[in-house]
């Protein structure tokens, strides 16, 4: 009979498995070595761009959306706070923004002040800054159990150098970048790291931040596990009715005038990008100005339909994450959009992060492209920088938008009929 030789007995059977379990251990060890030695500059990458949004604070005082702010902030310390609401229509935030403004207001003293407006924007932007560090955290806690450390800073570190983030909190002057990381918390504390009364606590505060986060109440309620999960988070919410309160008991018709019915303003982003084609100047008796102005009125009814029928998909199928159920509610309240603020384009950015790194940090590069550029076109070339634009914004900048825009969609579809579950 045949012996067959040494080496095939080394390469088969029990002996070749062995080798092979061990050859692929050793692989990994040294690929989860080769992870670690790249932890320091991840954590250098994070701090980096937590730096440039200071410095690009420091530097700049922002968008029209500072002066407006300056104005809430001196009317609500004159005023108070109830008061300002029936004396300015335009202001248009639930109080707990209102009380920062007039915060940062009695910070920069008085007028008189000759860095009184810059003054008031920095102390202004360290909510939104504190916002993107809680997103940093948020993708790392997401992250750390899925994919090790490394991998978690790794995400991290590409949100903080995320170009959209950073000119958004660095330089636009509001709340939004602290709307979506509270918000974001919220989502961590149903799919990750299960608290229902957390949960609502955490959407709570991010609707009194702004009312955007109220297109997640359905799609979180009817992500909860029990009837039990459901009340806590319902009483977590509950809380965040309190600030509400006085506005409603007592100048009830003006909150809810300028908070509960505000509406953004018209800009050429998504289908207004087709209705005022040509423009580039707001003129309301023109046709396409109507048209506008009809789709206005009613498309916000639209997406408040669109998220709560998304809400039951998800909660029958169950094939999709939080963060990807809000990732959707989010890209669905921007395609639709009746009004626009660039600094909406950050609502999809940290859910994307937590279920498509790739697919995010494309997005942030083209949405910072739009945001920057839109913040370029109309800087006045002085410093500290300042942007201020009170009509549609050019071709060039629609233009950018319109990629981003139809990019929005296909990342929105890509979730929808790719989930990760």
């Amino acid at each position: 009979m045949e012996v067959p030789p040494p080496e095939s007995l080394s390469s088969s059977g029990v002996g070749g498995e062995a080798i092979e379990r061990a050859s692929s251990n050793a692989l990994a060890s040294s690929a989860d070595a080769a992870r670690s030695r790249l932890v320091p500059l991840w954590i250098a990458l994070i701090v980096l761009g937590i730096i440039i949004r200071v410095l690009l604070a420091v530097v700049s005082v922002g968008t029209d959306d500072a002066v407006t702010w300056m104005r809430f902030g001196d009317e609500i310390r004159q005023h108070g706070l109830l008061q300002t609401y029936v004396l300015d229509h335009e202001f248009n935030h639930p109080a707990i923004g209102g009380y920062w403004a007039a915060l940062c207001a009695m910070v920069a003293g008085g007028h008189a002040n000759a860095r009184h407006d810059s003054i008031f924007t920095i102390v202004f932007k360290i909510a939104p800054i504190l916002g993107d560090c809680l997103g940093i955290w948020l993708l790392y806690r997401i992250w750390l159990p899925l994919r090790g450390r490394a991998f978690a800073l790794l995400i991290a570190a590409m949100f903080s150098l995320s170009l959209n983030a950073i000119v958004v909190s660095g330089f636009h002057c509001n709340t939004d970048s602290l709307l979506i990381a509270l918000a974001m918390l919220s989502l961590y504390f149903v799919q990750s790291k299960p608290r229902p009364m957390l949960a609502g606590l955490a959407l709570a505060a991010a609707i009194n931040v702004k009312l955007i986060p109220v297109l997640l109440i359905p799609v979180l309620l009817l992500q909860m596990r029990s009837w039990k999960a459901a009340g806590l988070f319902l009483c977590g919410l509950g809380v965040g009715v309190l600030p509400f309160l006085p506005a409603l008991l007592r100048v009830r018709g003006a909150f809810v005038s300028n908070v509960m019915q505000y509406n953004s303003m018209i800009d050429r982003w998504g289908v207004n990008y087709f209705l005022l084609a040509g423009e580039d100047r707001w003129n309301p008796m023109h046709d396409s100005a109507q048209s506008s102005l009809a789709y206005h009125a009613q498309a916000r009814y639209a997406i408040f339909t669109l998220v709560a029928v998304w809400a039951i998909v998800g909660r029958l199928w169950r094939r999709w994450t939080c963060y990807e159920l809000a990732l959707v509610a989010f890209a669905l309240f921007l395609i639709i959009a009746p009004g626009f603020g660039v600094q909406y384009t950050l609502l999809v950015g940290l859910p994307l992060f937590a279920v498509r790194p790739q697919w995010a940090v494309a997005y942030a590069l083209l949405a910072g492209v739009f945001v920057g550029s839109m913040y370029f076109e109309y800087w006045n070339g002085k410093f500290p920088m300042y942007a201020n634009w009170e009509i549609l914004m050019p071709d060039r900048v629609a233009t950018i938008g319109l990629i981003t825009w139809l990019t929005l969609i296909a990342i929105m579809l890509g979730v929808v009929f790719k989930p990760s579950k």
